[in-house]
Order: C-alpha cells, then structure tokens, then sequence
C-alpha cells in the first residue's frame, strides 16, 4: 500500500467514525439542555468530517 492508499484508508475510516459520533452527540443534544461543552464537541466532529470528507458519501443529511 502507497502513501496515497494509506492515507485515503485512514481518511474513509476517520470520517465513517466521527460521523457515528457526530450522529450520537447531535442525538444528546437534542434530548438535553444545552451544554456550551457539548456543543464544542458537535463543533468539532463536524469539522472533523468535513475535513474527511472525499465527496463520495452517500450517507449525507
């Protein structure tokens, strides 16, 4: 596996996870009061997989 490969690989499983974890975080969110902490956290998640993301997700909202 090439650094390009390897990168895409970690790139495809980071986004895939922190999308899980955005998902959950978003869920207590809504459910709880708010939370300035929490909401950081949404923050960054989101940045996070939009840093990740490789255009082809399929699974978008």
């Amino acid at each position: 596996m090439d650094a390009t490969s390897a990168e895409r690989l970690i790139k495809v499983m980071v986004h895939g996870k922190t999308q899980n974890l955005l998902r959950i975080v978003e869920e207590v969110c809504r459910r709880y009061p708010p939370n300035e902490d929490l909401e950081f956290i949404r923050y960054l998640l989101g940045m996070i997989v939009l840093a990740t993301d490789d255009g082809n997700d399929e699974d978008r909202h």
